[in-house]
């Protein structure tokens, strides 16, 4: 049985109270989520030996999300990952959205979902609904926009199910941006995690990560994570873009696709084999390894600093700039049709 605790978490520079959601179902896992942004704050999970550690990155006050940003386990949208040049074509209408990116636009914009303030609501069965209203022209986007997701905690599986509809077409995909470490949050071994993609394919981009129109193997390439490797093995090779980048900030496609959901990604901890394994219905995961770091950054809690390479993002999603490429029908929701997705993170016993 799933419990629910709620506290005030702060006060928005907008007035509105804050508040953080602990969801426990005393399996060994709990998880904190903030109205401000649907962030999925803290994530505590127990090891074989009773060992209890926080394993995503979350800060420990409301105006450090405010002020800093970079998305810390919010939740994206409208579109998440980049728009090239800002702009689309919508059934035969152009759309000019604010550019937060250079001349891209990123995460939905510079005042997306992720710095909005949801309602919430505590379901009977111990889940947790945060709802948003999106109104015609916010960040560019068409259309009034409903949006509900849904945390649920069942065992030592914390699910995330994105719900939305419109009342004119328009471009949904969804995400929640988590910085994971699963060694532990302030650990220091990042870069020894484990992680497995099943992915053997990535969106090749400009080196402004907007994709080019090529989809390449990764087979053999330090972007291979078929077998599972540790995430640093190959993060300084200079190959492609790597170096450029200083780390990982790639979408992959999952092998086999068929829209049922499927696992995608794991992350284990080598020095204790807690595994988190992700599991979507959605066809990519954007792997991106904190490649930079702000400076004067405030550290995070349970004594996490803000260094590179601090965490792991697992983005589960459809592909970047998608909109605009040939696969524009997978982000167009249109009126009578639901946007419905859920991702999940198990963790093992």
């Amino acid at each position: 049985m799933t419990t629910i605790s709620k506290k005030l978490f702060g006060k928005a520079s907008d007035g509105q109270d804050v508040y953080a959601y602990t969801l426990d179902t005393g399996a060994g896992v709990s998880a904190t989520v903030l109205t401000y942004g649907g962030v999925l704050n803290r994530l505590l999970v127990t090891d074989k030996n009773g060992n209890t550690k926080n394993v995503v990155l979350g800060y420990s006050y409301l105006e450090n999300y405010e002020k800093r940003g970079a998305y810390y386990g919010s939740l994206v949208g409208r579109c998440c990952n980049r728009i090239k040049k800002s702009r689309f074509t919508l059934d035969g209408r152009e759309y000019i959205l604010p550019e937060n990116d250079k001349a891209n636009q990123l995460h939905g914009g510079p005042e997306g979902f992720s710095r909005k303030v949801w309602e919430a609501k505590e379901n009977a069965d111990g889940s947790l609904s945060l709802y948003l209203e999106s109104s015609d022209g916010d960040m560019g986007y068409p259309g009034n926009l409903q949006v509900k997701v849904t945390y649920s905690l069942r065992g030592r599986a914390l699910s995330i199910r994105y719900e939305a509809e419109t009342d004119a077409p328009t471009v949904v995909n969804l995400t929640n941006h988590a910085y994971f470490d699963i060694t532990g949050a302030g650990s220091g071994r990042t870069l020894e995690s484990l992680l497995w993609l099943d992915c053997d394919k990535m969106t090749d981009t400009d080196k402004e990560l907007i994709p080019n129109g090529e989809i390449l193997d990764v087979c053999g390439t330090p972007y291979d994570f078929t077998t599972p490797k540790a995430v640093g093995r190959d993060i300084g090779c200079d190959y492609r873009l790597l170096s450029y980048f200083n780390g990982y900030d790639t979408n992959y496609y999952k092998k086999d696709y068929t829209g049922k959901a499927a696992p995608i990604a794991s992350l284990t901890d080598p020095e204790n084999g807690l595994c988190m394994t992700v599991i979507t219905d959605l066809p990519c995961v954007q792997l991106y390894t904190t490649n930079s770091v702000d400076e004067g950054a405030p550290d995070f809690a349970d004594g996490a600093r803000h260094t590179l390479h601090c965490g792991v993002c697992l983005e589960t999603q459809y592909a970047p700039d998608a909109i605009n490429s040939p696969e524009a029908e997978s982000v167009i929701l249109r009126p009578g049709k639901k946007f419905d997705s859920t991702t999940t993170l198990s963790f093992n016993d």
